[in-house]
Formats: structure tokens, C-alpha cells, sequence
């Protein structure tokens, strides 16, 4: 794939954003063929009993709420791949890679990764390291952007004081 919108970026941060976006559009496809194993693959994440309660509510819903996280990692992806050049730019991307990461970031220590650390829960651990692997990838290529963006706006005053 060609470099379209990541120019003034390091190839580290690139690769970052582009493993980054990469594990989300595979979390995204997990979860979509998950769906055939629907209930097993809700018992494997531990999210089995939330699912049964929001099935109460309505039998489809919690194949609704999958298909709902799933475009929201293929996006993810799409982001990750668009800042590391592989996609066109897409809009507010700089935004939407510091957000990424901040939703990551948040997953790995504040909103689950602590607790399954406190409470020895292998799986929503191995599930935290990956949050946190992802939103490092995400905040790496952010930073790079933000970076990019600074020299840029640098260079088109010295410019324009010329």
C-alpha cells in the first residue's frame, strides 16, 4: 500500500499505527464470525451473564451490541491504518488517534486491567495487555502526528516571515 497521508511521520510510528489498525480490523472479524458461537464466545470473554441479562430485554440484542462493537473496531482499524498512510486521511484524524488511544488506554488500566491484575483473572489480563499494547501503538502514531503537525505550521511561518 502506498503512503498517502503520513509523509512527516517515522516509519516506527507508522508501523505502530499500522499494527494498531491491523488488530482491530482481526478483533473486528473475530467478533463478526464469533457471532456463529455467539454464546460461547460470550462465556469465553467473560461477558456471558451481561449477555443473558440484555437478552431478557430482547433476544436480539446482544447480537445487535456485537455488530455494534465490531464497526466500532473496524473503524478503529480504518483510523490506525489511515494515520500510519496505508488509507487515505481520513477526517479529524489526528483527534480520532488520540481518542483510540485514550479509549485503550482507559480499557488497559482503569476500566478492567487493574481489577483482573487485583483479581488474578488470566484471560481479562491477557485482554488488558492487548489494550494496552493497541492504545500504546495508537498513542506512538498520535504523538508523531501531533508532532508532524507542529514542524509543519513551523516551517509555513518561517515561510511566510520570509
Amino acid at each position: 500500500m502506498t503512503n498517502t497521508s503520513a509523509p512527516h511521520i517515522t516509519s516506527s510510528a507508522q508501523r505502530a499505527l499500522s499494527a494498531a489498525g491491523w488488530a482491530n480490523i482481526a478483533i473486528a472479524a473475530g467478533q463478526a464470525i464469533g457471532l456463529i458461537w455467539a454464546w460461547s464466545m460470550f462465556a469465553a470473554v467473560g461477558i456471558e451473564e451481561d449477555m443473558r441479562e440484555l437478552a431478557s430485554q430482547g433476544a436480539a440484542l446482544p447480537y445487535v451490541l456485537t455488530l455494534i462493537t465490531c464497526a466500532a473496531f473496524a473503524v478503529f482499524g480504518l483510523y490506525g491504518l489511515a494515520g500510519a498512510g496505508d488509507l487515505r486521511r481520513l477526517p479529524l484524524l489526528r483527534a480520532g488517534l488520540v481518542a483510540i488511544a485514550a479509549i485503550y488506554l482507559l480499557r488497559a488500566t482503569l476500566f478492567g486491567g487493574i481489577d483482573a491484575v487485583a483479581d488474578g483473572d488470566g484471560a481479562q489480563i491477557a485482554f488488558a495487555v492487548i489494550a494496552l499494547l493497541i492504545g500504546l501503538g495508537y498513542a506512538y502514531g498520535a504523538r508523531a502526528h501531533v508532532r508532524a503537525q507542529r514542524r509543519g505550521r513551523g516551517a509555513a511561518a518561517a515561510t511566510v516571515a520570509l
